[in-house]
């Protein structure tokens, strides 16, 4: 899947040219202090308009990944290369075609986009521990794909869905089961290893029933985004809390653990990024994106 053509190869070469030292015989001025690549705890969001927000562990803005493909931002992951892959919604707003994976090297470059046998829209990925990847797609047959390493083709599999196919997705670590959300009141399951659907992790319907964006803790339970609240379920699915941000028109959308305790959760209404603590609750940073309102989507921290 994830291979990089010999036109981007160039086009790297191209753009990488001037930190070689000398341009025309000139030497170049000092490179800056701040880190040229992705490093731990930097955090990326994902606006819907196509752009990648590279932002330092505090909020600071460090810069923009510029995409080359069309097509809306969506949901993102690393592989073990730290790669940042995008997904590109199929319509960006001025008639250009997406429907693809967008892959960014480690200085956040675009090579362009990944991968083949999108039906429609792939909104979320995930990759195992092995780096297969798989794609999740929220339209046509709304199934997830599998991508093994090197490969282009994908195997399918077809799951059960709420309302909007495959929207939001991560792995458990054990490899096998895929937790995901279609824009319903539930953590839908399904087993890669097996190939079989599993039952809803859910223990009742999630408040908000708008389900988002979800991650799998390391207790066995899941925080998944879900309309106006977020909601933390235990390893048995039962709803133990839920987090909610400052008083303002919220649907929460992408968000992803800190590793310290802490998580980012995105407000798609306001384009405000927050950051709360996973036991008490309380927010401890927040910043807006600067862009307008209904732009945040997806939420990645390098770890």
């Amino acid at each position: 899947m994830f291979k990089m053509s010999p036109a981007s190869i160039a086009l790297i070469s191209v753009l990488l040219a001037p930190l070689s030292g000398e341009a025309g015989g000139l030497p170049l001025p000092p490179l800056p202090s701040t880190p040229l690549s992705f490093q731990p705890g930097d955090v990326f969001v994902s606006l819907e308009p196509g752009p990648v927000q590279w932002r330092l562990p505090d909020g600071t803005l460090r810069g923009t990944l510029l995409s080359i493909v069309g097509g809306w931002g969506e949901g993102m992951a690393f592989d073990r290369g730290g790669n940042l892959y995008v997904n590109r919604w199929r319509y960006d707003g001025m008639g250009l075609t997406g429907n693809t994976v967008e892959m960014f090297n480690t200085l956040g470059l675009s090579q362009g986009g990944v991968g083949s046998g999108y039906d429609c829209d792939p909104h979320t990925i995930a990759f195992d521990a092995a780096g297969i990847a798989y794609v999740g797609q929220a339209g046509c047959r709304r199934s997830i794909l599998k991508f093994l390493p090197g490969a282009t083709q994908p195997t399918e599999f077809l799951v059960a869905e709420d309302n909007q196919g495959v929207f939001w997705m991560d792995l458990a670590p054990d490899g096998c089961t895929v937790f995901y959300t279609s824009v319903g009141p539930n953590v839908k399951r399904f087993d890669v290893c097996a190939g079989a659907q599993l039952p809803d992790f859910n223990a009742a319907p999630l408040p908000g029933g708008m389900t988002h964006d979800l991650r799998v803790l390391p207790d066995g339970g899941v925080l998944v985004a879900s309309g106006e609240v977020i909601a933390r379920l235990d390893a048995s699915g039962a709803l133990t809390r839920t987090y909610e941000g400052p008083a303002e028109s919220t649907l929460w959308a992408g968000m992803d653990l800190v590793g310290d305790g802490t998580f980012w959760a995105g407000n798609y209404y306001s384009s405000t990024v927050y950051k709360f603590d996973l036991a008490t609750g309380a927010v401890v940073a927040s910043f807006n994106t600067g862009t307008p309102a209904n732009t945040v989507v997806a939420i990645r921290v390098k770890k």
